[in-house]
């Protein structure tokens, strides 16, 4: 036989080797005088012999491969002819000293198994959205018609994944050059990281341009708590969150960190200062972690600091262990109350439950301006008495994020969950702005008022307010020189009293209840002296612009891009409208064969035609540049949420039996020569209704709380050891 060229030879045998069932590889190559090849060698893939030294390794990490190489002769030699440019056969050998592989297993074979860019470009994409390997794998064969007509597996799959990996120059590196791309589309886009003593990346701190806005109108109120396990490097994750005008979780910014202590907060408080302009905010709520409470004193000294209510019960139900102080403390905590009445009801729950030398609740009560409501009204903290939010906003982002995600990934998949939560206030707008809410109450004119000025979910709540306000009767009304103080009471309850004032210039309301400044809406004391009033329209100074629909206007004109634009970001939109038409393409093109062959002729020369004028491939993207190289990825850690993340390479996920009656390692209870243990008495969890009133309690996740009995319970065996009670 003969050729016009080596390539055409080399795929000939390529196609022989595939059809007999053995993959080829190129051998030597012969060269005369001038350099030039005269000579090519195609062997079978089984030619040769694995070389000794592999065999007899002794220090090997990894288990020996299957031998393939038997040294078999089957082979194909060409030369070019003289004076010519073809090329003929030379040499053909086609006895092989081992089996051939049956059809069906062909295309196993490594030579065989080939990812194109198209399916490298449809892998990465369908991972930038979260999509697994295993489902992406799916995906594919069902759009090929099987499995069988896939040309490779999901090994090669997580091979390319790994290499493009390795082509970022570390993890680290890939997320800065991914930060950089971001700011050519948005000016406003910071980030910062510190490095360790060997260069390896100890803290990371982002935020966008958008973030940055919505934290100028809603960072009034911030929360923040730190999550683990949403990395493979084990960093705790911390997100800084608030309120939004739907009275929705709104995101500022992202930090990682390598570890929980009270310099790390105050360098990712630092930086959030400096991010957000200098402007802190006026509230900040936490768990009450030292170290966050320490950082939070020193960057933020003039913020009050707010105390989680179910943190605290949870801390109650360990420390004291009786479940009726538990209910005490709640009653203290959350009622409404004035100062000497939540000072009345302290001691009556100290001398009941008998804990006035008990060190936490000493403690407790030195911090009650953090946590109880009689001594923080007034002070607004938009609904907020616990981290519940945080808790809420950790579950939405563990749809997005997994544990085994890198920097890049971590950062590029939280992205789509804030992208996600943006988008889901863009729907709460259009239902504020679109239609008008049907009146329920017997004041029309202010329920259209609040329809108008709140947003839908806001109004909700005001319209609840305006149905008690009916409740409220005014038994007093003194005329002063600039104002006028209206005393009203409950509906056949005198002894709760309020005194509303109404100052004539500025058209404003103060109630001594200061439900208006703890939550920035109308209290219905105010509402009651507005109807006496016969107010039809409510005043603009009890209407808090971040709770109405107005409250992002001047945002919407201004654009958040820079003019050049997102490169990247138009590719995308522009790849999505193509994609469309060509899936209405495949749909009619693949019903006729005569039409199916037409036009993948037309695709494959326009294809080919396209690749050529611009000098790259179909998956060819231009690289970011600009991005700092030289940091190293961040050691793994061991924090408070990892769990086994330090034990001894061969021991992890190990769990010896344990005994829950003596507790004693390498039996059950049921077989414990101390004997069955005794029935616990169940109460009832003691915090199960502590947030009925805060926003997202439901999404707060499923911690339970466990009551150990003591020596100050009836449940204490000291023979029996430690029972749990409880959920």
């Amino acid at each position: 036989m003969e050729f016009a060229n080596s390539d055409e030879a080399c795929r000939f045998y390529e196609q022989y080797s595939r059809a007999k069932g053995f993959a080829m590889r190129q051998g030597k190559k012969m060269k005369n005088r001038k350099g030039e090849i005269v000579r090519y060698t195609y062997l079978c893939n089984r030619e040769g012999f694995r070389h000794r030294k592999w065999l007899q390794m002794q220090d090997r990490k990894r288990e020996h491969k299957v031998v393939t190489r038997c040294g078999c002769q089957a082979e194909m030699r060409i030369k070019r002819k003289a004076d010519s440019t073809s090329w003929y056969v030379c040499r053909f050998v086609d006895e092989h000293n081992h089996d051939l592989l049956p059809a069906k297993f062909v295309s196993y074979l490594p030579a065989y198994r080939k990812i194109s860019d198209v399916d490298v470009a449809h892998i990465e994409s369908l991972r930038q959205v979260g999509i697994s390997i295993p489902k992406i794998y799916e995906s594919i064969a069902a759009q090929a018609g099987g499995f069988n007509l896939v040309s490779f597996t999901k090994r090669d799959m997580y091979n390319v994944v790994r290499r493009q990996r390795a082509m970022h120059c570390g993890d680290v590196n890939a997320a800065l050059r991914y930060f950089n791309s971001c700011a050519r589309a948005d000016e406003n886009m910071y980030w910062q990281y510190q490095v360790g003593d060997e260069q390896q990346m100890c803290d990371l701190f982002w935020s966008n341009g958008c973030s940055q806005h919505d934290y100028k109108i809603f960072g009034d109120v911030l929360a923040f708590d730190a999550t683990y396990g949403r990395n493979k490097y084990n960093l705790p994750v911390i997100v800084f969150s608030g309120v939004n005008h739907h009275n929705q979780t709104c995101v500022f910014d992202v930090a990682m960190v390598s570890s929980e202590t009270q310099a790390a907060y105050v360098w990712v408080l630092g930086r959030f200062l400096e991010c957000m302009g200098g402007k802190s905010p006026k509230v900040v709520i936490t768990d009450g972690d030292r170290a966050m409470r320490l950082a939070i004193q020193e960057v933020f000294p003039e913020a009050h600091h707010r105390l989680c209510a179910w943190h605290l019960l949870k801390n109650a139900t360990v420390n004291v262990c009786k479940p009726r102080f538990t209910t005490l403390l709640r009653n203290c905590m959350l009622a409404d109350v004035e100062v000497e009445e939540f000072e009345r009801q302290w001691d009556a729950m100290m001398d009941e439950c008998g804990v006035w030398e008990v060190e936490w609740v000493k403690d407790l009560y030195a911090k009650k301006m953090s946590w109880a409501t009689a001594y923080i009204r007034g002070c607004f903290y938009a609904g907020l008495r616990t981290t519940s939010r945080c808790e809420s906003l950790h579950a939405k982002m563990g749809r997005f994020v997994e544990k085994r995600y890198g920097i890049l990934e971590f950062v590029t998949n939280f992205q789509r969950c804030v992208d996600f939560l943006r988008n889901n206030e863009e729907e709460l707008d259009f239902r504020s702005l679109y239609g008008s809410p049907v009146l329920q109450t017997q004041f029309p004119e202010l329920e259209k008022s609040g329809a108008l000025n709140y947003t839908k979910e806001i109004f909700v709540r005001f319209r609840d307010a305006l149905k008690r306000s009916v409740r409220i009767t005014i038994v007093e009304c003194n005329k002063l020189e600039d104002r006028t103080v209206y005393v009203t009471q409950k509906y056949r309850r005198p002894q709760f009293q309020w005194t509303v004032a109404h100052h004539f210039r500025e058209d404003s309301f103060f109630c001594s209840c200061l439900r208006f400044e703890s939550f920035g809406l109308p209290c219905v004391h105010i509402l009651a002296v507005l109807v006496q009033l016969d107010i039809g329209c409510l005043p603009k100074s009890i209407v808090l612009k971040r709770w109405s629909k107005t409250a992002k206007v001047e945002l919407e004109g201004s654009s958040l891009m820079n003019e050049e634009g997102d490169a990247n970001a138009v590719y995308k939109v522009r790849m999505g409208a193509f994609l469309q038409h060509c899936k209405r393409l495949a749909r009619v093109a693949c019903i006729r064969e005569n039409d199916f062959k037409s036009s993948l002729e037309k695709i494959v020369e326009e294809t080919v035609f396209l690749e050529m004028k611009n000098g790259v491939g179909t998956a060819g993207r231009c690289s970011v540049d600009g991005a700092e190289e030289g940091v190293r990825d961040p050691v793994t850690v061991q924090s408070e949420g990892t769990g086994r993340g330090q034990e001894p390479f061969g021991c992890r996920g190990r769990k010896r039996r344990k005994c829950s009656t003596c507790g004693v390692v390498g039996h059950r209870r049921t077989h414990c020569p101390s004997g069955p243990p005794s029935q616990p008495t169940c109460s009832q969890d003691p915090t199960e209704d502590i947030v009925a009133g805060d926003e997202d309690q439901s999404q707060r996740g499923s911690k339970t709380v466990r009551v150990i009995a003591s020596p100050l319970t009836d449940n204490y065996s000291p023979a029996g050891g430690v029972h749990v009670v409880g959920k």
